[in-house]
This record gives C-alpha cells, sequence and structure tokens, in this order.
C-alpha cells in the first residue's frame, strides 16, 4: 500500500502556517495517493512538483517501498528548483 512520508522541512512548515494552509497541503499531499493534481516532474531527476495555488510541494516516489517522500513545501517565491537538479 502507497504511503507518504515527510521529512524535517515540511514538517515544520505545516507547524508554522495557519490551520486552514495546513489542511489544504495536507488535502494535496493526501491527493498525491491517486496521483490527483498539478504535478510535473522535474527534468533530469527523479523528483516531482505539485502546485497548489502559490505554494509548492516537491517530492520523490519510490515504486519499489511504495512511499512518496516529501521533500519541501513553501511559497512559488521560495522554492529553489535547483536543488534538486
Amino acid at each position: 500500500m502507497l504511503k507518504i512520508l515527510f521529512n524535517k522541512q515540511p514538517q515544520k512548515y505545516l507547524n508554522k502556517v495557519p490551520d486552514n494552509v495546513s489542511d489544504k497541503l495536507i488535502k494535496a499531499c493526501n491527493g498525491l495517493l491517486t496521483a490527483s493534481g498539478d504535478i510535473v516532474k522535474l527534468k533530469g531527476t527523479n523528483y516531482y512538483r505539485l502546485k497548489i495555488e502559490q505554494y509548492r510541494i516537491i517530492f520523490t516516489y519510490d515504486k519499489e517501498l511504495e512511499q512518496i517522500l516529501i521533500e519541501e513545501i513553501n511559497t512559488r517565491t521560495n522554492i529553489k528548483y535547483r536543488r534538486y537538479s
């Protein structure tokens, strides 16, 4: 069964934002289980980007372990894609 894991940064970010934003981002993360949302594979990497309004979620998908690892959650202006190239 597919499961979602969070790195340290996304956990801290979800605790920092208001509850309504946190709920929206968690709901979007749960939508990854059905591959719903604006998902794009980052060129030349194993990373994917999920876009929710002004927020971006960077994650990886491991087929063998059946898990999605949320690497980073941040706003559009603060996300650094070159970190994942």
